[in-house]
This record gives structure tokens, sequence and C-alpha cells, in this order.
């Protein structure tokens, strides 16, 4: 019985004394969870807003096919969105990336004059922005937004070049993770984004 107890106490205070490294095993068996993008028969509707000043230079960035009677132009984001994540993805693991150090997530500015843009963009793509987005403590919105600057910029000739020189690196076939914590007595958050190359 006495030996129990002595366990028992034992036991308590590794857990109060250890209890970042008993918390980080138990929520790693318990939510951890994988998602088969297969099972689902197609993706869902998302929606990006766009300031007007970049709408009106979207054709130069992203696919589109326009209308030969109204001249309106269909703009295929779908295509578009993996062409961007394909292009920046090594120079994003490289740390070209726009860290916003807020609590929370940063959006657009006002009187950007945001237009909408519904589409069905593949589910790895969009998660995948989601994670650079929140690894960078911005919105999904605001990122795609910054790529599309980047794409605009001289920098995509540079990127272009490099690709034509080395080829594609592992940086450019990495996959983001992304870890969030709140610690120092709930006085910090830790944003981790990781690449694995």
């Amino acid at each position: 019985m006495k030996l129990f107890k002595i366990t028992t106490l034992l036991l308590s205070f590794c857990i109060i004394e250890y209890g970042e490294f008993f918390m980080i095993s138990y929520f790693h068996r318990r939510h951890d969870k994988k998602v088969d993008l297969k099972e689902f028969e197609r993706s869902t509707v998302s929606t990006l807003l766009i300031p007007k000043h970049l709408v009106e230079k979207l054709e130069l960035v992203i696919p589109f096919v326009e209308n030969s009677k109204t001249k309106k132009k269909s703009y295929k984001f779908k295509e578009g969105l993996k062409k961007l994540l394909e292009k920046y993805r090594g120079l994003l693991a490289r740390g070209y990336l726009p860290f916003q150090h807020k609590p929370k997530l940063t959006y657009q500015e006002e009187g950007l004059d945001l237009q909408k843009f519904c589409f069905r963009p593949e589910d790895a793509d969009w998660f995948e922005l989601g994670i650079l987005a929140y690894g960078c403590g911005v919105s999904r919105c605001w990122l795609f937004s910054f790529l599309v600057e980047l794409d605009l910029s001289l920098l995509a000739d540079f990127v272009d070049i490099g690709k034509a020189i080395f080829g594609v690196t592992s940086a450019d076939l990495s996959r983001p993770r992304l870890i969030q914590q709140v610690f120092g007595k709930r006085r910090f958050i830790h944003r981790i984004l990781h690449f694995r190359l």
C-alpha cells in the first residue's frame, strides 16, 4: 500500500514538473488526423478578395479565357494558384516570407476596393496556401495578393532565370508544416513554419 502511494506521488510529480513533455506526447497521439483528399468527389468553392489595382493586371499572372462577344475575361484561378505556389514555394522556403509580428492575422488594408472571385481550387493547393498564410500571420487573400505582386515585379524574372540555370531544387518541392503555440504563462505565441526538404 505504501509503495503504491509513493509510486502515485512520484507519477504526480513527474506530470506536474514535466507536463509539457507528457502533453506533447498526448496531443500527438490523440489529435493527429490525416484526411484523404481522394475521398472527396470535387473540391469546394473558395473565395479570394483581390485589390482592384491588381485585378487590372491579373491577365499578366493568371490564365484566362475571354468571351469573344462581351470581351469579358474569365480567370482560371485554380491553375493560377497552382502556378504561383509552384513558382514561389522555393523562394518562400528560403526565407522570403512576409512575416507579420502580430497575435492576430493581418488582413488587407481598407480602401483597396477589393474584388470578389469565387473558384474551385485543388484542396491541397488551398490547404498549402492556408499553411503559408497562417504561418506568416496573414490571411489567404493577403498572401495571394502578395504572390501576384511578386509575380508582377522584377523578382519574378530572377526566379525564372534561377530555375532555368539550376533546375528544380529540393526547396521548390518542399512542403510546409505549421505549428502554433502559446507559452510563457500565456504571454507569448510562437508560430513555427517548417519546410521539409
